[in-house]
């Protein structure tokens, strides 16, 4: 039985991972630092197949034997919480000790780094950056390095939805953050989860960017329009600029009652779309789901 390790697998996108590959059969750990469920992540698989364990640090020695010793490792520790350090020191320093680390388990078939679309051309996200440079850092020391960069992943428990469509259900004013013409490119997290099941499951060898988007480009206002269809609800998008929403997220961001951080709030900015840039859904053969289809089924819950 192969062993994956999954970094940040007790979270919305680490679970969808974990149950899909659980059914394949692999030995899973996921190592953590902040508490989760254990009971709960455990019965995504069967009995004993599902290991769950806390570190203090990379220099934890359980943690540096199961990083020495795994088949597959899956990071998607990319953090938009600030609270903690910088973003450099968070996010491209962490991966660099860790790279370091796996380059001494000569038996790893694959690594798989969680980033983003369009980190390589973000100049302005510290968040972006550090993501962007951990990938290179990934992709100059570890042989067959796979790096995911999906949209905005949605489905059922995701974020994003979670904390918008109560918005709707209860103010008829909506905040829509800038102009709401910034165009994205959902993205179904079963997807997501079937591209790496099939990116583990091949044989290939080398290293690859995945852009994993899903089908429909949307700007935000007609999203949002989209969603009070849904519930039937006439609502009133109030554009808010960013200049006036920064300052206020800036501060909101230091309790914990922030809807976002200021690194998400810049992704209403700019176009987080698919570049084209080396691998899509189409190279794994799978046809991305309709993502108003589904925000549908998850607004009418």
């Amino acid at each position: 039985m192969k062993s994956i390790v999954i970094f940040g697998g007790a979270g919305f996108v680490g679970k969808h991972l974990t149950r899909r590959l659980a059914k394949k059969g692999y030995k899973i750990i996921i190592p953590y630092q902040k508490s989760i469920q254990e009971a709960k992540i455990r019965l995504l698989g069967v009995t004993g197949q599902i290991m769950p364990f806390r570190y203090s640090s990379l220099d934890d020695h359980r943690l540096k034997n199961v990083l020495k010793n795994s088949d597959i490792f899956i990071n998607l520790k990319t953090t938009y919480d600030q609270k903690s350090g910088d973003f450099n020191s968070t996010i491209f320093k962490f991966n660099k000790k860790l790279i370091s680390i796996l380059k001494k388990n000569i038996s790893l078939e694959k690594y798989v780094f969680f980033s983003g679309l369009g980190v390589d051309i973000d100049k302005n996200s510290k968040r972006s950056i550090a993501v962007y440079k951990s990938e290179k850092e990934a992709l100059k020391n570890i042989k067959n390095t796979i790096i995911i960069r999906p949209g905005v992943i949605i489905g059922g428990g995701d974020l994003f939805l979670k904390r918008l469509i109560p918005i709707f259900k209860t103010s008829f004013f909506v905040p829509l953050f800038g102009n709401g013409l910034t165009n994205f490119q959902p993205v179904f997290i079963d997807d997501v989860s079937h591209a790496i099941e099939k990116i583990i499951e091949n044989n290939s060898k080398g290293s690859s960017i995945y852009e994993l988007a899903g089908p429909r480009v949307i700007c935000y206002k007609d999203y949002y329009n989209f969603i009070s269809n849904c519930l039937k609800k006439t609502r009133v998008l109030v554009p808010t600029p960013m200049s006036v929403m920064k300052p206020l997220i800036s501060i909101a961001e230091k309790t914990p009652f922030s809807p976002l951080t200021s690194e998400q709030l810049l992704l209403f900015e700019k176009d987080n779309i698919q570049q084209n840039i080396d691998k899509t859904f189409e190279n794994l053969n799978i046809n991305p789901q309709d993502t108003l289809e589904i925000t549908k089924n998850i607004a009418e819950k």
